[in-house]
């Protein structure tokens, strides 16, 4: 009898990747050559079986300012996962190399270099697979689920079975440009910092703050730490595209928003306005730059409110607010567009901090 491809997998048997999943994958690449990536995995159903954050004293800088310090303590299965099931990864494939980790509580970040080309028909999803496999069997060990006898004889997932641990599949990004390795590297570093200030400060997301992005100060209110999550797509939808270009874009756009990216838009078209909508919808992340800025004493309304305080939405404006109706005009329209294409460049700089 055949198996499911996820039955497959949790039992550890070769799946070929012979398609690419268009929310996961990138189909322009290939997987067994060497290259750089940072790869995210996903407890299912984001159970926070890793570890929990914990928030270090509060620092004060010379001025007086306070910045939120934190760090993740790891359970028994978060430390058998950074002290056993990772070193697995160069034992059964040496030209493998985990360059950084960050285990937070019901997801992984690692950072992770493939050498040299992989022999044999080996390709990245076999390394992360066999990770996952690891990770689930030590699961299983640790919380006593797993019964005598072989485990390989187990099969997990549906009805009366073994549950699996991570969501199906992983999200990677591609190592391309010069200052991206830093950018990655800061974004791992700065994660249990970034969910402790959510928790311990949730009214930080609702209201007005003010950043910088390229040549534009930019009035800011929702989750800030959004424009520092390396996975973004610009959602700007010409005139010229056709329906099937906007299709195949639309699909791209979403896969990005599914996979734990941030879609990024002025949403002044009527289909850059449906993709929001869409993302939005489906408890995507979203960055909207507004053409008008904030009143005072202004709070998101709403379903605006609700994203913002859950950490899934940046409203952005480099203006002053007016009272107003204005018709946008075209250059306007192109500004809000290239401050969209800036938000995509931003990159956590050493230096920033968030302080409260």
């Amino acid at each position: 009898m055949s198996r499911s491809r996820e039955e497959a997998i949790a039992l550890g048997v070769p799946v070929t990747e012979t398609q690419h999943n268009m929310k996961r994958r990138k189909p322009w690449h290939d997987y067994s050559r060497k290259g750089t990536y940072m790869l995210t995995l996903v407890v299912e159903g984001r159970q926070s079986v890793f570890g929990k954050v914990v928030t270090a004293p509060v620092a004060k800088s010379a001025d007086g300012k306070q910045t939120v310090r934190a760090y993740v303590e790891l359970s028994e299965l978060g430390k058998e996962i950074r002290d056993k099931e990772l070193q697995k990864i160069s034992k059964y494939y040496g030209m493998v190399e985990v360059w950084k980790l960050c285990v937070m509580p019901d997801h992984i970040h690692m950072i992770v270099r493939v050498k040299e080309d992989m022999p044999g028909g080996n390709h990245l999803g076999n390394v992360v697979r066999g990770f996952k496999v690891g990770c689930t069997r030590a699961w299983w060990r640790l919380s006593e689920t797993l019964p005598a006898g072989d485990a390989a004889g187990v099969v997990a997932g549906g009805d009366g079975m073994l549950p699996v641990l991570f969501e199906s599949g992983y999200n990677d990004l591609i190592l391309l440009e010069d200052g991206q390795l830093d950018n990655w590297a800061r974004y791992l570093d700065d994660n249990p910092r970034r969910l402790a200030v959510k928790r311990m400060f949730p009214d930080f997301f609702t209201t007005m703050n003010y950043v910088d992005i390229g040549e534009w100060h930019c009035q800011t209110v929702g989750n800030r730490f959004l424009l520092d999550i390396p996975l973004k797509v610009a959602v700007i939808v010409h005139n010229a595209y056709s329906d099937k270009e906007f299709a195949d874009y639309k699909r791209e756009w979403l896969a990005c928003g599914e996979a734990g990216g941030v879609l990024v838009s002025a949403a002044i078209a009527t289909r850059e306005k449906e993709v929001m909508r869409e993302a939005m919808n489906s408890g995507y992340k979203i960055i909207v730059v507004r053409e008008n800025g904030f009143p005072p004493l202004y709070k998101p309304a709403g379903e605006s409110f609700d994203a913002c305080s859950e950490g899934r939405l940046l409203q952005v404006c480099p203006w002053e607010y007016h009272m107003e109706r204005r018709i946008i005009s075209r250059e306007k329209c192109l500004k809000m567009n290239r401050l969209v294409e800036d938000i995509l460049s931003i990159g956590q700089t050493a230096e920033d901090e968030v302080f409260l």
